[in-house]
């Protein structure tokens, strides 16, 4: 659990920022932003949430009217309410922004925020600029233990899902397993459902060569290469593991097919340090890759960073002008996708530490282990039933 504390020096530090890089207030509108800065969890659905920061004043606060006295909670000194949409004149998120901004020379934004705020910001010249984002690139160590703790129930994941799956299993028999996983963080955590969530799944082949693709819940596990992913947040922190595996002896070719992943992905993790700019490491996993044949059957970068958010800075990709830290966390993940044959892809969460890095996700990766030919009667039979009462033939 992060102290209230923290939050507010994250604030202190951010409003710092803001002082040097000439700005007059810096705008928040993420959720990962503000969880960052409050440690408030919240849905927004349409309703927009802001923080201002600004130099040596205090931050101010602006959110829908349901979700003031929730929001309050957050410490911060001055909380404003709007109506939600549709808002009478005077009263909508935009009149209390814009009242709030009252001579502002520079105001700085999010790059990614939505083109509806930033239409409503022309009058003050709003600027683009990353330095939230750059501040969350480096974790402290209250973070570091926190994707720890979620790596180590990914790989609880990880372990459930192959328990689960056999030769024949439907993809929905996979996906129930993260109730397991979501039961285990209520027993043992400070559970925040707003801040959580629990992706287990698995795609047979030669689906699986479609990463994002979305499988049938009916499709089943047969022959050729499975990927399983267990992609979890828990109280606000993420990590991930992903595997490639089988439940028929691989052919030879799918044997060398997984063997020059798992050499890309060694060089790759081989590279983590600080230091190191990502893209050198996406190039030297690319030009392997591609040294091998499968130039065509690359589909994304090597790697992405993790923390608040499953996929965020620093990218572990060709042209980034990121540059690794210690405390940086990110994945390694280079993949091979043949349409005819399926996918090959491990994934793991890995903190950049002041030598080279540690792994925070530790699930068995060889191919050995990941070969599982039992028939698991008991497993059926609880796969029948499952199907029987969805209604899946």
């Amino acid at each position: 659990m992060i102290q209230a504390s923290v939050y507010g020096k994250r604030r202190d530090r951010l409003a710092k920022a803001v002082e040097l890089s000439d700005m007059d207030v810096y705008l928040v509108g993420s959720r990962e932003g503000i969880y960052y800065l409050t440690g408030a969890s919240y849905v927004p659905e349409e309703r927009p949430f802001f923080i201002l920061i600004r130099p040596e004043k205090t931050p101010v606060l602006i959110v829908p009217k349901l979700e003031k006295a929730h929001m309050e909670k957050s410490g911060l000194g001055s909380v404003r309410a709007y109506t939600e949409f549709p808002a009478p004149e005077g009263e909508a998120w935009a009149d209390v922004l814009i009242s709030c901004l009252d001579g502002v020379r520079k105001l700085g934004v999010e790059p990614d925020i939505p083109g509806h705020i930033m239409d409503q910001l022309s009058e003050v010249s709003p600027v683009l600029s990353p330095i939230l984002e750059e501040m969350r690139q480096v974790k402290t160590a209250e973070e570091i233990k926190l994707i720890s703790r979620t790596a180590a129930y990914a790989d609880t994941g990880m372990k459930e899902i192959l328990k689960a799956s056999y030769a024949g299993a439907t993809v929905v028999e996979i996906f129930s397993r993260s109730r397991a996983v979501q039961a285990r963080v209520i027993r043992e955590t400070d559970y925040d459902p707003m801040e959580s969530s629990f992706l287990m799944a698995s795609w047979p082949a030669p689906f699986s060569a479609q990463p994002h693709g979305i499988p049938g819940v009916d499709d089943r596990m047969g022959k050729g290469p499975l990927v399983a992913i267990s992609y979890l947040r828990v109280n606000g922190y993420a990590a991930e593991v992903e595997r490639t595996y089988f439940h028929h002896p691989p052919t030879g070719e799918e044997q060398d097919i997984f063997n020059d992943m798992m050499k890309a992905r060694a060089l790759g993790v081989s590279m983590i340090g600080p230091g190191v700019p990502c893209h050198e490491i996406d190039q030297a996993v690319h030009d392997y890759l591609s040294s091998r044949g499968y130039g065509k059957y690359l589909l994304h970068r090597t790697g992405h960073g993790i923390g608040l958010g499953n996929h965020e800075a620093p990218f572990v990709a060709r042209g980034s002008r990121d540059i690794l830290e210690e405390n940086m966390v990110i994945s390694i993940e280079p993949g091979i996708y043949i349409p005819e044959i399926g996918g090959f892809r491990h994934s793991d969460t890995y903190q950049v530490t002041g030598n080279g890095y540690k792994a925070l996700t530790r699930y068995p990766d060889d191919l050995e282990s990941l070969t599982i030919t039992a028939k698991k009667p008991l497993r059926r039979i609880i796969g029948k039933l499952m199907c029987k009462s969805l209604g899946i033939k």
